[in-house]
């Protein structure tokens, strides 16, 4: 088992927790940063059973540029929060840092095993656990169930139909998908489908390949349809593909289940033309599904509130008070880490804009198929800005494969720029 200590290598890295944490009262309210949707309710839900062991919420923007940048900062400065909520890819940088604290002796059997090996797997770096899982998002295809049926498509269940339901719509001026040059961690999902690694370790040395057979596979797929112009080509979350969502000029989205409530309030006017699928194989015989953005909660370092956080992270990842009361503002469609917690996950959904149709249900039988063991490198950041680059250039002629050759030939150098033992596989 790879340690920390050989993580962060002979040379140590610098970690940015600040020393202010002395200076604060252990007795205050938890300070919580949180970009996921639904969080404010799910705040004002535990406020409201427990005056005593108050939570003060701020939102915070997603991504590199938003929470990641200010929790840095903040740790630098001393005054991180008690509690973040952050996507798995994340992790490991943040566990390097010294930012997110070693919860493995705060973590209760029982809550290990209300929650599942995969979603730990998630959680884990170097043997101890830096966070505690609230989803395990498998990927699922929305699709306009109106527009194949108008053209006669059946919804594809492998990629090879999907190709040939792409082909189809393309003759009707529609594209089936689109690819996103800004959506490494999408990508990534499907190279996790087609069983690809880009990182590992092997004794006290990270193993990093980005074109392994999985990448390689997932890569050579989706360039031949981007080869054919099967697919529109567009920044996710950009003005440009979400009118062509909204016109019908793109008839199907893949994104985990915490987007089915994003895609429902990005494109209100499509109420009840959207439908859910299961994600399309590669070998029905062994189905497999990769995932986008699983989250987590993790405690600072700094803070001296950890067993008052641990309970209040605990209570929202398996508490069916809390995933009510997060599905009830309406803008969260999470798959809950811990099974127990779908039946009052459905119950709260709303169905309209999918035509009724059951997506916990269907989430959860691709949960299973779901595999643990992907693991983030430590810097995702940097590798996944080296992946967009090299994505943004495939109008002027550069191939999938080729970003991510060019992504690892980045990457090795910056691990070791880190003081960490690299080599590639």
């Amino acid at each position: 088992m790879i340690s920390r200590r050989s993580l962060l290598a002979a040379a140590g890295l610098t970690l940015l927790t600040g020393c202010a944490s002395s200076t604060k009262d252990p007795n205050g309210p938890l300070k919580f940063w949180s970009s996921l949707r639904g969080t404010n309710t799910v705040v004002d839900a535990w406020n409201a059973a427990n005056p005593r062991e108050p939570v003060v919420l701020e939102t915070v923007t997603s991504g590199f540029a938003g929470g990641n940048a200010k929790l840095s900062n903040a740790a630098r400065a001393g005054n991180a929060p008690d509690v973040v909520s952050m996507a798995d890819a994340d992790l490991p940088m943040f566990a390097l840092d010294g930012v997110a604290a070693d919860l493995t002796d705060l973590v209760g059997a029982q809550l290990r095993s209300e929650l599942g090996e995969v979603a730990w797997s998630g959680a884990t770096f170097g043997g101890k656990v830096y966070g505690v899982p609230l989803d395990l998002p498998p990927l699922l295809m929305l699709y306009r169930e109106d527009l194949l049926r108008e053209h006669g498509v059946e919804v594809p269940t492998t990629w090879d139909e999907f190709r040939e339901a792409a082909r189809a719509l393309k003759r009707k001026d529609i594209y089936l998908t689109a690819f996103h040059p800004n959506g490494y961690n999408l990508f990534a999902a499907h190279v996790m489908q087609a069983g690809g690694r880009w990182f590992g370790v092997d004794g006290d040395s990270w193993v990093v390949n980005f074109s392994d057979s999985g990448s390689l596979k997932a890569a050579d797929y989706w360039q031949g349809l981007l080869d054919e112009d099967l697919l529109f080509l567009a920044p996710g979350s950009s003005q440009e593909w979400l009118a062509a969502l909204a016109e019908g000029r793109v008839a199907a989205h893949l994104v985990s289940t915490w987007g089915v409530a994003a895609l429902a309030s990005s494109v209100p006017g499509g109420a009840g033309k959207w439908r859910i699928a299961p994600v399309p194989q590669w070998d029905p015989a062994r189905p497999s599904i990769g995932r986008d953005g699983a989250s987590l909660h993790v405690i600072t370092a700094e803070s001296v509130k950890k067993d008052r956080a641990m309970r209040f992270i605990e209570w929202m990842s398996t508490s069916p008070e809390a995933i009510t009361a997060r599905l009830s503002s309406g803008r969260s469609s999470l798959l809950p880490a811990a099974p127990k917690l779908w039946d009052a996950a459905a119950r709260q959904f709303k169905t309209t804009f999918y035509g009724g149709q059951d997506l916990y249900g269907l989430a959860a039988k691709q949960y299973e198929l779901q595999h643990g063991d992907w693991m983030w490198g430590p810097r995702m950041q940097s590798t996944a800005t080296s992946i967009h680059h090299g994505l943004a250039r495939i109008p002027y002629g550069t191939t999938i494969a080729q970003a991510l050759r060019d992504a690892e030939a980045e990457t090795l150098p910056d691990m070791r720029s880190l003081g960490l033992a690299v080599r590639r596989s």
